[in-house]
């Protein structure tokens, strides 16, 4: 059923209104004049296909009519920047208070925590607020500034996934010369020449315009709507130059890197299965073999097949998008944002990937979560009482070796 609000029906102690077509206000979240006049349940809903229906409204609710998407859409991306924060904070601590995990290959972790940390800051607080208010509600001079830091801090996340593949494939490859070859002034020459890259293709270009010399929304807000949008519009050469460099090309290492570990995990494996083949026939006892080929093909394929793996998934996408979007201009912009927020969470699952794939790091997570956590230390002593003063038995024994 078709409802207005006549203009005789307003307040006539409230002389502030305004007059809006009612297509962009929903039931729910409008506040008006005269809420009796309203029929709030769904099944009242107005026909809003005729023009002319218009409602009226207080001015300070306008604009607010998908309040609670918003909040949901907070809500979630809010969780995402605490948990990469979480995240890289743990694995900061870890290796900054304990003494074995500060290693050359080490090194190449803590420079990626550090820049996913500052992804979770920097750059994705401000595209969360960008999200739920709809615009942009910081400082104008600000937006160039976060614009930079976000193209500066992806792409050294990005390399810095690159350099630990390079490392872990040197480690791999050639365990015994790993030394001679990583050393300390290497790999931070190597890190330097990374965040040189980073900065030479977000700084520079974007803060002298470089990234769209036609278009600068970046310094006009309000280019395309009255609202401030902070919006960065790429043309089609910085963006295949810069997605090649920060994106594909360290894409392309990766894939590269894995396939030749995995040809080698695979030559040592059938090394290992032939010398156990002629062991046993020697010795006339049978050993598995499994037992012996799992570490190499293990350490080879799952944890620098889920490096690649992860970095591949989340990046991709956004490359592809971009360069298209770039030329053709036919990406939807939530399609785009969503690729956006999907390299985003690049960001958070590295601190999983790379500390618990790898023994030292567990072991201080344990130790880390014992000490936080004095209740789960006492639960364990306490079996582990209990099991040592239990009667000697078959099942007692075979307790007390699993502990």
């Amino acid at each position: 059923m078709e409802r207005t609000i006549n203009s005789s029906e307003r307040a006539p102690s409230l002389e502030l209104y305004t007059a809006i077509p009612l297509s962009l206000v929903t039931m729910e979240t409008v506040r008006c004049r005269n809420c009796s006049l309203i029929n709030q349940s769904t099944a009242g809903v107005m026909d809003v296909s005729k023009p002319g229906i218009v409602i009226d409204v207080y001015p300070e609710f306008i604009g607010y009519a998908y309040t609670i998407e918003s909040v949901f859409v907070g809500i979630i991306l809010f969780f995402l920047i605490i948990l990469t924060v979480a995240g890289n904070v743990i694995v900061l601590i870890a290796v900054f208070s304990n003494r074995k995990l500060r290693t050359v290959s080490n090194m190449f972790i803590v420079s990626l925590s550090l820049t996913d940390l500052f992804v979770g800051t920097i750059v994705m607080i401000p595209a969360a607020l960008n999200e739920i208010f709809d615009e942009w509600i910081l400082a104008r001079e600000f937006c160039s500034i976060w614009v930079s830091f976000d193209v500066m801090l992806t792409s050294a996340s990005i390399l810095n996934v690159c350099l630990i593949s390079i490392d872990r494939y040197i480690a791999i490859m050639t365990p015994l010369r790993y030394r001679s070859l990583m050393t300390n002034r290497r790999a931070i020459l190597m890190l330097l020449v990374v965040w040189g890259i980073a900065i030479l293709s977000s700084f520079v270009p974007v803060e002298n315009g470089l990234h769209n010399p036609n278009l600068p929304t970046l310094e006009n807000l309000t280019i395309f709507s009255d609202q401030p949008q902070c919006i960065f519009i790429v043309s089609f050469p910085y963006a295949v130059i810069a997605g090649s460099v920060t994106i594909l090309l360290p894409i392309i290492v990766a894939l590269t890197l894995y396939w030749r570990v995995s040809n080698e995990a695979k030559r040592q494996a059938f090394l290992v299965g032939s010398l156990i083949a002629a062991g046993n026939v020697l010795l006339g006892q049978h050993v598995a073999a499994k037992h012996i080929r799992e570490p190499f093909t293990r350490k080879a394929t799952v944890t620098l097949g889920i490096i690649v793996g992860a970095f591949v998934v989340t990046w991709t996408p956004f490359l592809i998008a971009n360069s298209i979007d770039a030329y053709l201009h036919v990406i939807p912009v939530k399609l785009f944002t969503a690729f956006v927020w999907l390299g985003y969470c690049n960001s958070l699952i590295n601190p999983i990937i790379y500390p618990l794939f790898m023994r030292d790091f567990r072991k201080v997570y344990k130790s880390m979560f014992t000490k936080c956590c004095p209740y789960v230390k006492k639960i364990k002593s306490l079996r582990k009482d209990k099991v040592y003063r239990c009667i000697p038995s078959p099942k007692c024994q075979q307790r007390k070796a699993v502990i």
